[in-house]
């Protein structure tokens, strides 16, 4: 073989290695000119911190801004977590679906915080036997303002922060905010508008997934089949493919801290990490979005 035909040989295989780590990118399939669109899946599973927050918000921040991803499913086991990470998770969702279809899927629980992010799809649907709901917030009982024998301070609430009143008084208004959101979202749904009031959103009642669709909680009973079917309905696919999100984008899937099982009555309750270890970890005066039904210590 004369020297010319090696060299082209040795470029044609280069070629084909740079088209290859175009096509495969971190394990995903990456949309070729004329191929398919996309409706992306991302699962969410455990509890709502500040690590697990961050990492979700910026895959759909990724989905948001790839072209190639026309619609977006979210698989979501959750019981809650800290407020204002569940708060962020649900303007980022609020923010992806203003550019492409956003549906949820309930695997057997999305609680508190939970559901506080499920509010956000175009579309939401569970199980019947799923747990769905908890709307409201709590926190730690709060202490008398005190102030350090051996410092010294700026003013009375420098160590606390506030009074017992201000703690109460953030806590309802964090729990409102809550409420509005749900029932802004869920009263505007065209499919199963929300048939509680206000107030009965606050009692902060854990439905089940056919109670929930009566109520108007959830649109749809059914699963992540049912989810990646009215995503693409949404977007108006009829040829599209199903990728995993994490894997096409080529970040780390969301995930909590280490696999743990509560359990509540007759129900197992799934959380990736135990609710003490998560209350540890909080900075002082935490308002978390956590299903009531576990136990704070």
């Amino acid at each position: 073989m004369r020297a010319w035909e090696i060299a082209l040989a040795v470029l044609f295989l280069a070629l084909c290695l740079v088209v290859g780590l175009y096509v495969d990118r971190s394990a995903g399939i990456r949309q070729l000119a004329g191929g398919p669109p996309n409706v992306g899946v991302v699962r969410f599973e455990g509890d709502i911190d500040f690590a697990s927050a961050n990492s979700l918000i910026t895959l759909l921040e990724a989905a948001r801004r790839d072209d190639s991803v026309q619609a977006v499913v979210l698989e979501l086991l959750s019981p809650g977590g800290y407020a204002t990470s569940s708060e962020s998770i649900f303007y980022a969702l609020l923010k992806l679906r203003q550019e492409k279809p956003l549906v949820v899927v309930i695997d057997g629980l999305a609680a508190s915080g939970g559901y506080c992010m499920a509010a956000a799809g175009n579309r939401m649907l569970a199980p019947s036997s799923a747990y769905v709901g908890n709307v409201g917030a709590r926190g730690g009982r709060p202490s008398d303002p005190s102030i350090a024998p051996d410092e010294l301070s700026s003013g009375p609430y420098k160590l606390e922060g506030g009074s017992r009143f201000d703690r109460v008084h953030q806590l309802d208004l964090v729990a409102q905010a809550f409420i509005q959101n749900v029932a802004g979202q869920r009263a505007a749904s065209p499919v199963n508008p929300l048939k509680l009031s206000v107030e009965e959103l606050g009692e902060a009642r854990i439905y089940l997934g056919s109670e929930a669709l009566a109520l108007g909680l959830i649109d749809g009973e059914g699963g992540r089949a049912d989810g990646i079917q009215a995503a693409a309905e949404l977007a108006g696919l009829t040829d599209y493919q199903v990728v995993d999100l994490p894997a096409y984008l080529g970040l780390l899937p969301p995930e909590g801290g280490d696999a743990a099982a509560l359990q509540i009555g007759t129900s197992a309750i799934v959380s990736r990490r135990s609710a003490g270890e998560l209350v540890a970890q909080a900075p002082p005066g935490t308002i978390y979005m956590l299903d009531s039904r576990i136990a704070l210590p």
